[in-house]
C-alpha cells in the first residue's frame, strides 16, 4: 500500500511506538511518506530509514505570554494559544491538500502535541486511520493546587481569570472531538483508553496493544545495580511526588537511590520533587537517555521498575522493563492493569503510600521473589507483546478502509 503518515509528536513513548509501527509496515513492503509540522521531534528515533520522503510543514507557535502584564497576562496567553491552534489548522489544511493530491491508499495519523487529535482527520478526503496514543483523561496543569479560597477578593480574581484559563482547553477539546469522529477507524492502546474515548467522544475504538522491541529490550544477564528506575517526563501527572513519599516510608537500609529517565522536564515540578526528596531523605537523579542500548542496560540492572503515573493509557516503559526481566511495582490504574500481571510479572497496588512501600519492600528484600517475577516478566512480554501482533492489526485496518470513501464512515455512538 502507498501510505501517508501524519504526526506532530515530541520525543517519548508515543513517538517510539509510532516509529516501530512505521518500521514494521515498511519491512512488509508498504511505501510511506511522512508529513509533519516542523514542531515534530524528528531527531529522536529518526524515521528516515523507513519512509521514502519527508514533507516538513512550517509551523512556528508563539506559545504562552512570558512577560507579566498585570490583569492581562492570562488573556494574552489564551489569545496566543488560540492563534497557534488556528495556524496549526492551516498547516493541516496544507497537509490534507498535498495528501489528497498524492493518490495515497490511506493516511496513518498519529497524535498532535498541541491539538491532540489532528485537524487533518476532518480536512482530508483520503481515508484516515488514527492511532490515538494520548489518554482522554484531562491533564490539568493546576492539578494538585489548593482548594479555591472562599473570601470575596480571591473569588472575584478567580472569576475574572476564568475565561482565559478555560477557553483554550475548551476550544481544543471541542475540535479534538470533531476531528476524531471523522476518522475511518480509531485504534488505541488499551481497553482503559477505549472506554475513556467512548465516554469523551462517543466513539468505538479498537484496542491494538503496543509491542516491545525484543531485539533491544531483553535480559542481558548483567549484575544488578543498586537503584530503582522510573521512566517518563517530569510532570505532575507522572506521580513522582507520590513515589518519593512512598520511598521515604522504606527503611533507610532498604531504600535504593531512584533514577528517573525523562525526555522532558517541567522546571517547577522538578523543583517540587527534588525539594520533597531532600526533605524526606530520598536520593534521586534525573537523566535524559536517547540511546536504546543504554536504556536497555538501565532496565536490566534496576532492582525494580517503579511506576506511579496517574491514569496512563498504556505505559510502554513498564512493558520494556518487563521484557528486560525487571519486575514492575506499579499503582494499579490505567493501562498498566492490562500489561502487568499482579503477583507474576510485578506487583500492583492502590494509590496508597503505605501499600506501595510494602509491595516494593517485598521485592527489594526477597531476591528469589524478584528473580522469579523478572523471569516471568521477560517471558510474558516477549510472548504477549511482540510488535508483529501490532503490525498485523494495523495492516488489517489499513486494508479494510483503503478503498472506502473518506466521509462515508460515521463513528459508532454507544
Amino acid at each position: 500500500m502507498k501510505l501517508a503518515l501524519y504526526h506532530n509528536l515530541s520525543s517519548g513513548g508515543a513517538r517510539r511506538a509510532m516509529v516501530e509501527m512505521v518500521k514494521g509496515l515498511a519491512q512488509r513492503g508498504h511505501q510511506l511518506d511522512e508529513f509533519c509540522p516542523t514542531t515534530a521531534d524528528r531527531r529522536f528515533l529518526p524515521l528516515d530509514p523507513f519512509v521514502r520522503r519527508t514533507v516538513r510543514l512550517p509551523f512556528h507557535p508563539r506559545g504562552v505570554w512570558t512577560q507579566r502584564v498585570p490583569l492581562l497576562t492570562p488573556y494574552l496567553t489564551a489569545a496566543r494559544l488560540l492563534a497557534d491552534l488556528a495556524a496549526l489548522s492551516q498547516v493541516n489544511r496544507q497537509a490534507a491538500a498535498a495528501i489528497d493530491a498524492g493518490n495515497y491508499d490511506a493516511i496513518f495519523v498519529h497524535d498532535c502535541q498541541l491539538s491532540l487529535n489532528p485537524d487533518l482527520l476532518h480536512l482530508a478526503q483520503t481515508p484516515a486511520i488514527f492511532y490515538c496514543h494520548h489518554g482522554i483523561v484531562p491533564r490539568n496543569e493546576n492539578v494538585g493546587a489548593a482548594v479555591p479560597p472562599r473570601s470575596l477578593l480571591p473569588r472575584l480574581k478567580s472569576a475574572y481569570y476564568a475565561l482565559p484559563v478555560n477557553i483554550y482547553p475548551w476550544w481544543r477539546n471541542r475540535n479534538a472531538r470533531r476531528n476524531i469522529r471523522q476518522a475511518h477507524a480509531v485504534l488505541t492502546n488499551s481497553h482503559f483508553a477505549a472506554a475513556q474515548a467512548a465516554a469523551a467522544y462517543g466513539i468505538d475504538c479498537v484496542v491494538c496493544y503496543l509491542g516491545v522491541n525484543t531485539d533491544c529490550f531483553h535480559p542481558l544477564n548483567l549484575p544488578a545495580g543498586n537503584y530503582l528506575l522510573s521512566v517518563g517526563a517530569v510532570h505532575y501527572y507522572k506521580g513522582y511526588r507520590f513515589l518519593v513519599r512512598a520511598l521515604s516510608r522504606l527503611p533507610a537500609a532498604h531504600r535504593p537511590p531512584l533514577i528517573i529517565v525523562a525526555n522532558s522536564v517541567d522546571a517547577a515540578e522538578l523543583a517540587a520533587v527534588t525539594d520533597l526528596a531532600a526533605a524526606t531523605g530520598v536520593v534521586i537523579t534525573v537523566r535524559r537517555v536517547t540511546d536504546d542500548q543504554e536504556m536497555a542496560k538501565l532496565y536490566n540492572q534496576a532492582l525494580a521498575f517503579v511506576y506511579t503515573t496517574c491514569l496512563e493509557p498504556w505505559g510502554l516503559a513498564a512493558v520494556e522493563a518487563m521484557a528486560c526481566g525487571t519486575p514492575v511495582v506499579a499503582v494499579g490504574e490505567g493501562g498498566v492493569r492490562e500489561s502487568v500481571v499482579d503477583g507474576e510479572t510485578g506487583l500492583l497496588t492502590p494509590r496508597d503510600e503505605e501499600a506501595y512501600a510494602a509491595a516494593l519492600l517485598r521485592v527489594l528484600t526477597q531476591p528469589q521473589c524478584r528473580q522469579q517475577m523478572g523471569q516471568q516478566a521477560a517471558r510474558y512480554a516477549h510472548v504477549r507483546f511482540p510488535w508483529s501482533h501490532t503490525i498485523d492489526a494495523i495492516e488489517r485496518f489499513l486494508a479494510g478502509y483503503s478503498s472506502m470513501p473518506a466521509k462515508d464512515h460515521v463513528p459508532v455512538t454507544p
